[in-house]
């Protein structure tokens, strides 16, 4: 009884979303199927798996020079939400393998995927009543909570 009344239970609110997001494509779709892909791309953008022709101005002649068609160049951008700074908190624990202190307040280098950046931590443990209290150091064999000013990635 639980399982069939779970399974084809109420939609949730990203259920709904989803299939607003599956209408919106399929109407977009049928409206922009008789045109060139030029047009399409001025209203839409460019969709995944298209061409595109990438100029680059003053290349310097040594990369001209030591160009192998053989290694790939790999062309990086940042998105419109990844260049939102804010205040992030996560939880931590220092690797067994690291022996030296993480203190607050001192610089630490993230790297998040292919992005480095430069920040300065605050580690703090939260009590049973929810209150968070500064740490001078990361505790040994335990988890605790670090706030830092830095990159917002919404994904």
């Amino acid at each position: 009884m639980f399982d069939a009344e779970y399974d084809e239970g109420e939609s949730t609110y990203f259920d709904d979303l989803k299939g607003e997001m599956q209408k919106q494509a399929q109407l977009n779709r049928a409206e922009f199927e008789d045109q060139d892909d030029e047009a399409r791309v001025q209203y839409e953008g460019f969709r995944p798996g298209m061409y595109i022709r990438v100029e680059i101005e003053n290349v310097p002649c040594e990369f001209v020079q030591n160009f192998d068609p053989h290694y790939p160049i790999i062309l990086g951008g940042l998105g419109n939400s990844e260049g939102n700074v804010g205040c992030v908190q996560m939880r931590l624990k220092k690797h067994r393998w690291y022996k030296k202190i993480l203190k607050s307040r001192d610089p630490i280098i993230f790297s998040v995927g292919w992005r480095r950046f430069q920040t300065i931590p605050l580690y703090y443990i939260e009590d049973h009543n929810g209150r968070q209290r500064l740490l001078k150091y990361t505790p040994q064999h335990m988890h605790c909570g670090a706030t830092f000013w830095g990159k917002i990635w919404l994904q």
